[in-house]
C-alpha cells in the first residue's frame, strides 16, 4: 500500500479500491497470518486499511461486508472481530470519558517531570540499542504506521525494560500515526500497563518476537522478564448513553466537517441543506506536542476530498473552523444551524465544544443552533461495550443484523 513507503492515497475512492484488493485475504489466511510483522512495505499479512476506517474514509459496515459476501462469518470471524474492536475501545471510552480527561493530566504531568531525561530522549530517537525497537521508532517517524503486534511489543518495552510513563509513549504514538485513535491507542496502552484489565499486563518476549518478524529480530536477553501491574486508579463505572434525534430538514445549515467522519455523504445529515463547510482538523489537537506533518497533511487531504464528493462539493463554500469566521460564512449564506456527524470522545470532541462555547458569545452566531447526527454504527454498538470486549463479541451477530435492516 502506497502509505506505507511514501505519500499516501487519502482519497475515498483510494480506500474502496483498496478494500477490493484486499478482499480475497479477508478470510482464513488473515487468521493464519495477521500475526507476523515483516517489516515496511511488507506488511501483507495485515489488511493496512486502518488510517481511512480512523478517518471513516473507509466506513467499518463497509470493510465488514466486503469480507461476510466474499467469505461468510466464519471463515471471515476473526477481521469482522478486528473490526469491531476499533469500535468496543470507542465505545468503551464514550461510556467512561473522564478516562481519557485523567490521561491528558498525567500525560502532560509526565511530560514536566520527564523533561530533559536522557533515557527518554534516547527512545525518542530510536538509540536504547534494543535493534528491534529501534527500528520501530524509525519505521513510525518514516511510515507513520506500525503493525499492531509490533505496537504491543514496543509498548511493552517502553514500559516494562525502559521504564517509561506508558502517557508519553501513547502521546508519542498519536504524534506519529495515521490512524492514531484516542480510544484505540489510550486504552491499548493502558492495557499494555496493566491498567485496562486489572491486574493483567503484557510482557514483550524474545521469542515471541522472534517467531512473528520471522527472525528479523531477536532481542535475547535484553528484555524485561517481569511486567509489574502500574500505580493508577481504577477506571469508573460506565455512564448511561443518549443519542440525538435524527435531524429535520428545510433548514439552510452549515456543515462542520471534521477528522473524525469524513464520509459526510453516508452520514444521517441533511446534505440537501448544506449552503456552506466548516473545516475542523484536529490532528494538531491530538498532543501538546509536535504533530507529524504528514499526519496533519493526510487530515488536510481528506478534508479536502470530502468536501468534494458533496453533490455541489466543486462550488461550496467553505472556511476553517474558527468561530469568527464560521459566524461571517454562516451570516453571508444564511445559514440558520451547523450540523456535524458526531465525534467520539478526544481531541475533535474537545475542539467542536470549545467552538460551541465560543459561538454562544459571538453576537451574530447566537442565533446558530448546533445540532449532532450519529451514525447508526456507533449508536448501535456502543452501550455493549460496558463490560470487556469478550462480552462485547457476544453481540456482534446482533449487530451485523442490525445494521443490514
Amino acid at each position: 500500500m502506497a502509505y506505507l513507503l511514501g505519500k499516501p492515497d487519502v482519497s475515498r475512492n483510494a480506500a474502496l479500491k483498496h478494500l477490493t484488493d484486499i478482499t480475497p485475504k479477508l478470510g482464513y489466511s488473515y487468521a493464519k497470518e495477521r500475526n507476523f510483522d515483516r517489516g515496511p512495505g511488507c506488511h501483507d499479512s495485515v489488511t493496512t486499511l486502518s488510517p481511512w476506517i480512523r478517518h471513516r474514509l473507509l466506513l467499518e459496515e463497509e470493510a465488514v461486508s466486503a469480507a461476510l459476501n466474499a467469505h461468510g462469518s466464519q471463515a471471515a470471524e476473526k477481521f469482522v472481530q478486528e473490526v469491531f474492536w476499533r469500535t468496543y475501545w470507542k465505545g468503551w471510552l464514550e461510556l467512561r470519558p473522564s478516562v481519557w480527561q485523567d490521561y491528558e493530566v498525567a500525560r502532560d504531568h509526565d511530560l514536566n517531570d520527564w523533561n530533559g531525561d536522557a533515557g527518554l530522549a534516547r527512545a525518542l530517537s530510536g538509540q536504547t540499542g534494543i535493534s528491534c525497537f529501534d527500528h520501530w521508532v524509525a519505521e513510525l517517524k518514516e511510515t507513520h504506521y506500525l503493525h499492531n503486534h509490533a505496537r504491543m511489543w514496543f509498548a511493552s518495552i517502553w514500559v516494562f525494560t525502559l521504564g517509561l510513563p506508558w502517557t508519553l509513549g501513547a502521546d508519542f504514538f498519536l504524534q506519529q500515526l495515521l490512524d492514531g485513535d484516542p480510544a484505540s491507542n489510550t486504552l491499548s496502552w493502558r492495557w499494555v500497563s496493566g491498567l485496562q484489565t486489572p491486574g493483567k499486563t503484557y510482557l514483550a518476549r524474545a521469542e515471541n518476537i522472534q517467531t512473528f518478524t520471522e527472525g528479523r529480530f531477536y532481542p535475547d536477553s535484553q528484555l524485561a522478564t517481569e511486567a509489574p501491574t502500574l500505580d493508577w486508579s481504577p477506571a469508573p463505572m460506565p455512564s448511561a448513553l443518549t443519542f440525538p434525534a435524527p435531524l429535520q430538514s428545510g433548514i439552510p445549515s452549515i456543515l462542520l466537517l471534521h477528522d473524525d467522519d469524513l464520509c459526510p455523504e453516508t452520514a444521517p445529515l441533511p446534505l440537501d441543506d448544506i449552503v456552506g463547510v466548516a473545516l475542523l482538523n484536529a490532528a494538531d489537537l491530538r498532543s501538546t506536542g509536535q504533530v507529524a506533518h504528514d499526519v496533519s497533511e493526510f487530515v488536510a487531504v481528506g478534508l479536502r476530498d470530502a468536501v468534494q464528493r458533496l453533490s455541489n462539493g466543486p462550488d461550496m463554500l467553505t472556511c476553517d473552523a474558527n468561530p469568527k469566521t464560521i459566524a461571517a460564512l454562516a451570516g453571508r449564506l444564511g445559514a440558520q444551524r451547523i450540523v456535524y456527524a458526531h465525534a467520539p470522545v478526544g481531541p475533535v470532541r474537545d475542539a467542536i465544544d470549545d467552538i460551541t462555547g465560543q459561538l454562544s458569545k459571538i453576537d451574530e452566531a447566537r442565533r446558530l443552533i448546533m445540532e449532532v447526527a450519529i451514525r447508526k454504527w456507533d449508536a448501535g454498538s456502543w452501550p455493549y461495550a460496558a463490560k470487556g470486549f469478550f462480552n462485547f463479541k457476544k453481540y456482534i451477530p446482533s449487530m451485523i443484523a442490525s445494521l443490514q435492516q
